[in-house]
Formats: structure tokens, sequence, C-alpha cells
């Protein structure tokens, strides 16, 4: 009668505050140190400066897919 673990809405906010929190707060800082602290220049820089902004299209796109499920 009763399901262990969080279900239904609950749980999509946990898994969405999780994906938040490890992108914004991790993931996208390091991968921007990195690329400061490379010596890249022309294309390959301009390409690889558009990394943190599609890790972040990329985790709005799966908060949006999760809430959607729900």
């Amino acid at each position: 009668m009763y399901k262990k673990g969080q279900s239904g809405l609950v749980g999509a906010f946990i898994g969405i505050m999780v994906a938040v929190i490890v992108g914004v707060g991790v993931a996208i800082p390091v991968i921007q140190d990195t690329i400061t602290n490379a010596s890249l220049s022309g294309t390959t820089l301009t390409v690889v400066n558009l990394l943190p902004l599609l890790l972040a299209v990329v985790l709005l796109v799966a908060i949006a897919g999760l809430i959607a499920v729900r």
C-alpha cells in the first residue's frame, strides 16, 4: 500500500534540484575555469566558449522534460 522513496511531483522536484545544483554550482564554473586556463585562440576558443551555454540549455531542457512527464 505504501511505497518507499519519493514519488510523483516531490520526486521530480528533488531530481530537478539535484540537477540544478550539480550543473550550475559545479559543472559550469569548472568548465569556465578550464577554458580560462587553456591556451586557446580563434575559432577553437569561440566554440569552446559555447560549452557552458550548451550545458545550461541541456539542464533547462531536462528540467522541462521532468516537469512535462509529471
